[in-house]
């Protein structure tokens, strides 16, 4: 692709090129069976890399997305250089003082809060017209895909988070890893897993063995977790999975009829919380027994504390 697209002009029978003028170029991609956007601009040059001052950078609110105001109050309270990065920002041809923001207002909002900060890194792009500028703002926020948690979990293991470390354990201890796709020797469902050892670390551990022979060759999924640990929640102290006779009614039942059940229920209420999920697993394990396991699901017993 040319980096600069040169229009020509006739005028009096000469021919008179005339300054390369902003094109927006859709491109057309799929990805996961649909088509995404991508968009382009045709002026494609490098930018140029600057400290600027705070005070000097500015953000039109014509083109920008709305600010998150807890946003901006997040990355003041826990600053960050690394996370930081560089604005990207555009120096207009008819404005020396000022630099408009393309992709950073929640960052440079975030520096204002913080006395402490002078200058923030950018990389400069000198555009032409105010209509470059929102064509660079799509072309810098609409083909960025956040890497999921799943993606994110080995640098978090490096970076010693322990509920990370912790999910990594039990990940081992089942013979499986932290991974994507999901399968019978993984786990894809880590923002599940983290998100339940933060409610309650004790109730995860004392349901992992039976959940892990449930699942045993089988997906285990974000509903089954959340129905069999958020079942073990709900129990009492003498009647949970950390006695035999209840984690070996979960493996007698079978993953087939615990995933039904869920699913069932789950398409009666239009949702799989938890404790629509937990409602499931119970359900599926009282099923043909004379003295059924009663468990008040509006209350949980245990804590995160433990």
């Amino acid at each position: 692709m040319n980096d600069v697209a040169t229009l020509a002009a006739r005028s009096t029978g000469n021919e008179t090129q005339q300054p390369a003028q902003t094109v927006l170029t859709v491109t057309r991609v799929r990805r996961g069976g649909r088509y995404e956007q991508v968009f382009i601009p045709v002026k494609n040059e490098p930018g140029e890399m600057m400290r600027i001052d705070k005070g000097r950078l500015r953000i039109d609110h014509e083109y920008q997305r709305r600010l998150d105001t807890m946003r901006v109050a997040g990355y003041a309270a826990n600053w960050s250089w690394v996370s930081c990065g560089t604005l990207l920002v555009a120096q207009r041809s008819d404005d020396a003082t000022y630099f408009w923001v393309i992709d950073g207002q929640h960052r440079l909002e975030a520096a204002r809060m913080v006395d402490s900060i002078r200058e923030l890194p950018c990389i400069v792009f000198k555009l032409d017209v105010h209509k470059d500028e929102a064509i660079g703002f799509l072309a810098a926020n609409t083909h960025r895909k956040l890497p999921s948690l799943a993606d994110q979990f080995r640098a978090l293991i490096i970076a010693e988070q322990p509920e990370a470390q912790l999910a990594g354990r039990l990940a081992a201890q089942l013979g499986r890893r932290i991974s994507q796709p999901a399968g019978p020797t993984t786990i894809s469902c880590a923002a599940e897993l983290l998100r339940l050892i933060q409610g309650d670390r004790r109730s995860v551990e004392e349901a992992w063995d039976a959940l892990g022979e449930l699942c045993h060759g089988q997906q285990i999924t974000a509903r089954m977790m959340r129905g069999v640990i958020g079942l073990q929640r709900r129990m009492t102290r003498k009647e949970n999975f950390s006695s035999s006779r209840w984690s070996g009614r979960l493996v007698h039942v079978g993953y087939d009829a615990v995933r039904d059940e869920i699913v069932r229920l789950g398409q009666i209420n239009r949702a799989w919380g938890e404790r629509v999920c937990a409602e499931g697993v119970l359900r599926a394990m009282n099923k043909g027994l004379r003295q059924p396991l009663v468990v008040n699901l509006d209350r949980r017993f245990l804590s995160a504390a433990g």
